[in-house]
C-alpha cells in the first residue's frame, strides 16, 4: 500500500498559495482587477487541490485496491463540483472580473505539483523504499 507523505501534501498547497500571492502582487502592477482575478483563481485552485489531499490522505484507512479507488473517484468528482461552484460563485460576485488573469493563474496551479516533483527533492532516500510497504 502507498503511504502518504502529508508533508509533501502541506509543501505543495503551500507553494500554490505562494505563488497564487506572488502573482497577484505582480498582476497589481496592472491593476487591481488583474491582481484580484488572479488571486480568485489561484485561491479556487488551492481550495480544490487541499479538498481533494484531505479526502485522499486524511484517514487512509481503504487497504483494498477498490476501496483506494473508489475513494480517489470520490474525491476528484468533489473537486470537480467544488471548481465548478467556486468559478460560478466568483464569476456571478466579481465585478469587474479579468478572466484572463482568472483561468491563467488558475491553470499554472495545476502545473505546480508536478513542477515541485521535479525541483523539490523530498528526501535522499528511494522513493520505492519510502513509499510501498
Amino acid at each position: 500500500m502507498l503511504k502518504a507523505s502529508t508533508t509533501q501534501v502541506r509543501r505543495i498547497i503551500l507553494i500554490q498559495l505562494l505563488v497564487t500571492l506572488g502573482l497577484s502582487a505582480v498582476l497589481l502592477l496592472l491593476g487591481r482587477v488583474h491582481a484580484g482575478s488572479a488571486l480568485t483563481g489561484g485561491l479556487i485552485a488551492t481550495l480544490a487541490h487541499a479538498y481533494f489531499a484531505w479526502k485522499v490522505f486524511g484517514k487512509q484507512q481503504e487497504t483494498e485496491p477498490g476501496q483506494i479507488l473508489a475513494t480517489y473517484y470520490r474525491a476528484e468528482v468533489g473537486k470537480i463540483v467544488l471548481t465548478v461552484m467556486l468559478f460560478t460563485g466568483a464569476i456571478v460576485a466579481i465585478k469587474p472580473l479579468n478572466i484572463v488573469a482568472l483561468l491563467g493563474v488558475y491553470l499554472i496551479n495545476h502545473f505546480i505539483p508536478w513542477l515541485t516533483s521535479f525541483f523539490v527533492d523530498d528526501d535522499s532516500q528511494n522513493w520505492r523504499a519510502k513509499n510501498v510497504s
